[in-house]
């Protein structure tokens, strides 16, 4: 009897000496974003950096979605922004065509097979069929880039798809030159309807970022 107790005792002290295993999870994949601009705006150098006076890239979309069998249209935007002041720079680009009636959003396949061909596009208001540019001013003033001005490039370089957790992204260097308008009431005449169209340059503009599907 007294040799049952002491094999019970020893593999009682045995089993709470065996060490637990922690399982630890396999890690989650995090794409890493960056964000960045700088260029010279209406002769001045702006340059705006992620996490620097509370600028941050803003990834968003415009979906027009249409009854099948009629494509439904996506335009995606990237937005350098601060909450700590009002000048800011977006570039737009769309659109894709997908079916709305089946899927609220593009494939990722469709995604990626769109940005990774629009390296060189036009410019298109609203990023409609092609590529935009807004820029808001310290002043909270709105300009706009015209698709029917002549003298303005875009191109897209370094495009990169990666997923995670959070979403499906392409991020990319965009490198462009343009001028952006704005409207404005022209008060030299007794006419209220009348108005004049103001311009600046932005001008070796570099914008890096992403898009999110």
């Amino acid at each position: 009897m007294k040799k049952v107790i002491a094999l019970f005792a020893f593999g009682s002290l045995f089993l709470a000496g065996c060490p637990k295993h922690e399982i630890i999870p396999a890690p989650t994949p995090k794409v890493e974003l960056e964000s960045s601009f700088i260029g010279i705006v209406n002769g001045s150098q702006l340059e705006l950096t992620q996490n620097v006076d509370g600028y941050y890239l803003e990834a968003t979309k415009t979906k027009y979605i249409l009854p099948s069998p009629t494509p439904s249209k996506a335009a995606y935007y990237a937005n350098m922004k601060s909450s700590n002041g009002l000048v800011s720079i977006r570039v737009g680009l769309g659109s894709i065509s997908f079916d709305g009636s089946a899927d609220s959003d593009p494939s990722l396949a469709v995604f990626n097979s769109f940005f990774s061909s629009m390296t060189a596009p036009v410019y298109s208001a609203a990023a409609a069929n092609g590529f935009e540019v807004v820029y808001r001013d310290g002043s909270g003033n709105v300009w706009t880039s015209d698709d029917t001005q002549p003298v303005q490039d875009v191109i897209f370089t370094g495009i990169v798809q990666e997923s995670d957790g959070s979403g499906d992204y392409s991020k990319f260097t965009c490198t462009f030159n343009c001028n952006v308008y704005r409207t404005v009431p022209d008060l030299t005449t007794p006419v209220l309807t009348d108005s004049l169209t103001l311009s600046l340059p932005i001008q070796n503009a570099i914008l890096k970022g992403w898009f999110k599907r």
